[in-house]
């Protein structure tokens, strides 16, 4: 479980880097700041990246960790960067960014 310790260390760091980087912003000031989209695209890739890391136990330990949303996400942000919807992307900072 060490492991999965580290892995939620580095969610957190992700999830609080996201939120610094929006904390000033409007979904406006959002859309015309490329900088803070690609800083927040990249932390959501992080994100991604670190929930395929997370052990079976401790992904069945805790259910309430939408894993297939979060995994979702990224493989849009990887795979179809040209399709990430930037109102999506805020709603999501907004809403389920803890």
């Amino acid at each position: 479980m060490n492991r999965d310790k580290e892995i939620v260390f580095d969610l957190i760091r992700a999830s609080s880097l996201i939120l610094e980087f929006v904390k000033n912003l409007d979904y406006e000031n959002f859309v015309e700041d490329l900088k803070t989209q690609s800083s927040v695209l990249y932390q959501i890739v992080i994100i991604g990246e670190a929930v395929n890391r997370l052990s079976p136990a401790f992904i069945q330990a805790y259910p309430e960790i939408p894993i297939n949303a979060i995994r979702g996400m990224r493989n849009r942000v990887v795979h179809e960067y040209k399709e990430v919807d930037i109102k999506i992307l805020w709603e999501v900072i907004q809403t389920n960014i803890p």
